[in-house]
């Protein structure tokens, strides 16, 4: 029971999205042309100490590490650059490279929870020829969110013994002992189980997780909103050996695609399903 749940509440944790009622008039009003998309990544929140876990574990704590830099502005880039390849080649979607403007610029740079004045969105149509502006943010990177685990706590929906038990049932002497390692643990309290259990989710996959909404420019509004979870393809073996840096890295560039992938497609399907409604 405990693997189904764990199972269950990971599949629905992964993302949603939600769309606005105003969606169906937007996407009528371009029925049978591309939607004309500014793109935006807004700065990441991430706290240090969770940055640092990932890529550069064996810092100081009280350390600023390089590799912490080196590694967000190549999250931020990646994602980037990933993004708008996937919604340059979606026939709904038509990317519009925004003017080298500081108005613009600032516009586009600002906080993830500010909505746009009717006064900016107008020069954005009037600068760039946009009709919406898609902007997202980086909100979790290698770790599973905190959210994730609040939830699993609460419900108990799986423990270190459940996934020993998935560890050992590949057969492997190498899995075996790793699941003797996990049934260990069965003497800590539930809570110490669970965030052992996302650990080993954390090795295997490298969560990064993405927010991001749809903000009309004409009249301004929020008409979109997406969160996905994108995880690296799944290696078992790496709950028993050291992972290096160039094996990380692959892992998270693996899991923004995955989180970006759902993001377009979802944004797409919205569009696809408000237009057949018609």
């Amino acid at each position: 029971m405990r693997i189904t749940g764990f199972i269950l509440i990971v599949s629905i944790a992964l993302g949603g999205c939600a769309t606005f009622p105003d969606m169906n008039n937007f996407a009528q009003s371009h029925r049978g042309e591309p939607v004309k998309l500014l793109v935006s990544e807004v700065p990441p929140e991430i706290s240090k100490d969770r940055i640092q876990a990932v890529l550069a574990p064996d810092a100081k704590a009280d350390s600023i590490s390089p590799d912490i830099a080196r590694g967000m502005e190549h999250a931020q880039h990646y994602v980037l650059t990933t993004m708008n390849e996937r919604l340059s080649i979606n026939k709904k979607i038509a990317v519009i490279t925004p003017p080298e403007s500081p108005d613009v610029n600032r516009i586009l740079n600002q906080n993830f929870d500010d909505l746009p004045t009717q006064a900016d969105a107008d020069l954005l149509r009037k600068e760039t020829g946009a009709d919406a502006q898609l902007r997202f943010r980086i909100t979790d990177y290698g770790l599973t969110p905190k959210a994730w685990r609040n939830g699993y706590i609460t419900f108990e929906v799986t423990s270190t013994l459940a996934i020993a038990g998935i560890i050992a049932y590949s057969g492997s002497t190498a899995a075996r002992a790793a699941a003797g390692g996990y049934l260990a643990q069965e003497t800590f309290e539930e809570t110490t189980e669970a965030y052992a259990g996302f650990w080993a989710l954390d090795v295997t996959t490298r969560p990064v997780r993405l927010q991001a909404e749809l903000v009309r420019l004409n009249p301004v509004g929020i008409i979109w909103k997406d969160v996905n979870t994108g995880l690296s393809k799944f290696r078992l073996s790496r709950l028993t050996r050291k992972i290096g840096v160039e094996e990380r890295s692959h892992q998270l560039d693996n899991a923004s695609d995955h989180a970006v992938d759902s993001i377009v497609a979802n944004l797409a399907k919205a569009l696809t399903v408000q237009n057949r409604q018609q």
